[in-house]
């Protein structure tokens, strides 16, 4: 029994060792390139967007929560192409989930919604929060209001649906303001 004990422990100590040594691999190999996309994204953000008003963040961690790094993730790695070109979709959300789960190790929680905020999609061209607040609410990024940063938070999720349809964007902002309320 003592023997059999002996190598259960071992071979758990064995495990981990592996598993922390193809983490360290995973993390050098393809999550070090993604951070130098990170960085640069980050530099090329616009100061509003690097600073990201309280009211915004607040939202858009109320709505996004875990789902953030993941994001974030995909559409760093959907910018290098030769990271991710050719893999299967199986091997390639895999690896978005292990860049997506590492990434907080390396950023922090600012730095990934700054990330998402210079990043999203928001519809007819326009690429980030701060292009969008001027484009879709009419002010800059650093004076939307509480609805104005729903109506942007929802509009990321979808922008061709909601910017089709202002009644149900509307009506999905205040849903996002009323949950925040809770």
């Amino acid at each position: 029994m003592r023997r059999l004990l002996s190598s259960i422990a071992i071979a758990i100590v064995v495990g981990a060792l592996l598993l922390t040594v193809a983490v360290a691999a995973f993390d050098r190999v393809v999550v070090a390139p993604t951070l130098l996309k990170a960085e640069a994204a980050l530099a090329a953000a616009t100061p509003s967007e690097q600073a990201l008003p309280q009211v915004l963040k607040v939202i858009l961690n109320r709505s996004l929560g875990t789902q953030l790094k993941y994001l974030v993730a995909r559409r760093l790695l959907e910018a290098s192409p030769n990271q991710i070109g050719g893999m299967k979709t199986t091997s390639r959300q895999f690896t978005e989930l292990g860049v997506g789960l590492l990434l907080p190790l390396h950023l922090s929680a600012e730095q990934l919604l700054s990330l998402h905020a210079s990043q999203a999609y928001m519809g007819r061209g326009v690429r980030g929060f701060a292009q969008a607040a001027d484009a879709h609410v009419g002010v800059s990024l650093a004076q939307v209001s509480s609805i104005q940063a729903a109506r942007l938070v929802v509009i990321s999720r979808a922008p061709a649906a909601y910017l089709e349809s202002p009644e149900r964007l509307e009506r999905h902002a205040q849903a996002l303001l009323v949950e925040q309320a809770k």
